[in-house]
Order: C-alpha cells, then sequence, then structure tokens
C-alpha cells in the first residue's frame, strides 16, 4: 500500500465516476460528447462562477471532460505520473500541486474563448501542472529514468495535440506547467536547504 499512488488513483477513479456520469446525464450514453455550454451547468468553471462564489467549480471543473476518450487518457496520465512522483513528495503535495495547477489553468484558458463557450474543464491543466513540477523534481534525483519516461509519456502526446488542433500550446496549458515549475521550485528548495542544515548539524 506504501508503493501506491493513493492520490492519483483516488482522483483517476473519480474523474472516470464524474465524468462519465455527466456524458450520461446529458447525452443518454457514458462515453458521449458534452458541449462546453452545456458542462458550465454541471461543474465547469469561468470567472462569472466565481464571481457568484461558486469556487468549487474549481475543483469540479478538473473532473469533468467534454470527450471521454480524452479523459481515460488523461487519467491515465495522471497516474502513470502518480507512480513517478507522488511516491516521493507525498500524497497531500501531490494533491496540493494538482489542485492549484489544475485550476490556475483551466481558469486561465477560459479568457481566450468567447462567450458562451468560456468555460473551463478537463484534467490536462491538472496533469502539465504536476509534470512541470515532476521536471524541477528531477533536478535533485539521482536515479531519474522512471520519472524522465512518466514526464515524456504526458508531455509529448498532450502538446503535440495542441499543435495539431490549434498550431500553438495552449495558454491553459502553458500556465498550468509553469505554476507547477513554480511549485517544484519551492519544494526543492525546501529540500535543499533542509539537508544543508542536517549536513551542518551533523559536522558541528
Amino acid at each position: 500500500m506504501k508503493k501506491l499512488p493513493i492520490a492519483s488513483i483516488g482522483l483517476g477513479l473519480t474523474t472516470i465516476f464524474v465524468s462519465m456520469i455527466v456524458a450520461y446525464i446529458v447525452t443518454g450514453s457514458f462515453l458521449g460528447k458534452v458541449t462546453m455550454i452545456e458542462l458550465k451547468s454541471y461543474g465547469g468553471v469561468n470567472v462569472s462562477n466565481l464571481m457568484n462564489w461558486e469556487v468549487w467549480t474549481l475543483f469540479t471543473s478538473q473532473l469533468v471532460h467534454a470527450k471521454q476518450y480524452h479523459m481515460f487518457y488523461n487519467v491515465l496520465s495522471l497516474v502513470v505520473l502518480g507512480y513517478a512522483i507522488e511516491k516521493r513528495i507525498g500524497w497531500s503535495r501531490f494533491l496540493l500541486v494538482w489542485f492549484i495547477a489544475g485550476a490556475s489553468g483551466t481558469l486561465y484558458s477560459t479568457l481566450f474563448v468567447q462567450a458562451p463557450w468560456n468555460t473551463g474543464t478537463g484534467g490536462s491543466q491538472a496533469v502539465l501542472g504536476i509534470a512541470g513540477f515532476g521536471i524541477i523534481l528531477t533536478t535533485i534525483m539521482h536515479d531519474k529514468r522512471n520519472v524522465i519516461y512518466a514526464l515524456l509519456f504526458a508531455l509529448i502526446p498532450a502538446f503535440s495535440l495542441d499543435l495539431i488542433f490549434a498550431n500553438y500550446p495552449k495558454p491553459g496549458h502553458v500556465l498550468s506547467m509553469a505554476v507547477g515549475m513554480v511549485l517544484g521550485v519551492f519544494h526543492v528548495n525546501k529540500l535543499t536547504k533542509s539537508s544543508d542544515k542536517d549536513a551542518a548539524c551533523g559536522a558541528a
């Protein structure tokens, strides 16, 4: 049990359940495609939600997806990253990165879309935020192969799809990854200072 990435598995199962239930309610199929306009009523986030104090949408928006096949890839990427990263940073920090980076990127993405389609959804932002954290984490790791493989699995398809369909990396994806990297810098600095302090105490 200690080796299982409990947070990423839990988030993955929750995402599958919530996203497919919403798809079924809206379309009559667990694998149905749901529009952004429809998802606004089922957990999607935008600025107007937050102005109405619907702050829970910062969480729920990362669970619901327009395309369920894309959702499965996001869940798989999340779990793969979880096996590589969560056990190194702990489940609570993993959840924190998932939420902060994911919510930031998901909300930011709505600023580049005209109403009524300006609703943020999906787990891609959180996945890229965790990947950004993982990139910084590799700078202090000796055996980093598993993390690098997980990063490539999550990053290459995500940005490839951006380039294919949008011709540029989506702003929400870029911001989430940047936020994850910033959180990674804080984490690494904390570990480095702790190691230096322990070394100083040992020398004394």
